[in-house]
């Protein structure tokens, strides 16, 4: 009896063990509204989180997180850029497109802020980001920062015409050794 008891307490523990609890805890629901603008699809949101977790946040942590709540994200080993800043819109050095994950963190002055993170689909003709204020969950509070978590732009059509011409190519050689 006293092995079984054993047996099962150390399968409780490793379970325990082997699933990381999140450091992040969830404040209220976002909106697709709190992110617009030209060319951007907002398809799903996650949060408002306590804190930020733009800045503070251990990243695998927020990866987990992410990769939970928008499920065939490609998430890299950090954030791609931060841009900080108290004014809307915000505009990113990086190029976007297609497949976007960005975190948007609120400050919410003596109370503290709250992070979101939004999953959109970036076309043509982007101008940037249009973001809510002030902080939406709290209705007090400005924007903070925006950070790019994953971006997977969608192939310029020469590329596909390159990779089609490639195609044709291999196919010549191929039916022309069948010839022979």
């Amino acid at each position: 009896m006293l092995n079984k008891l054993t047996t099962i307490a150390a399968a409780a523990a490793a379970i325990a063990f082997s699933a990381p609890a999140l450091a992040i805890t969830p404040a209220n629901s976002c909106s697709f509204g709190d992110v617009s603008g030209a060319g951007i699809t907002v398809t799903d949101c996650s949060g408002y989180y306590v804190g930020n977790l733009n800045n503070g946040a251990d990243f695998g942590d927020v990866k987990t997180l992410l990769e939970a709540e928008f499920p065939g994200v490609a998430l890299g080993s950090g954030i791609i850029e931060q841009v900080n800043t108290g004014s809307s819109p915000v505009n990113l050095t990086k190029p976007v497109s297609g497949d976007t994950v960005i975190g948007v963190h609120w400050g919410g002055g003596a109370g503290g802020g709250n992070t979101a993170f939004y999953r959109m689909t970036i076309g043509g003709g982007f101008a940037g980001f249009t973001i809510a204020t002030p902080n939406p969950a709290r209705g007090s509070g400005g924007l903070s920062n925006v950070a790019l978590y994953a971006t997977q732009p969608v192939p310029e059509p020469g590329t596909y015409a390159l990779f089609a011409a490639g195609l044709a190519a291999i196919g010549f050689l191929a039916r022309r050794r069948r010839v022979r």
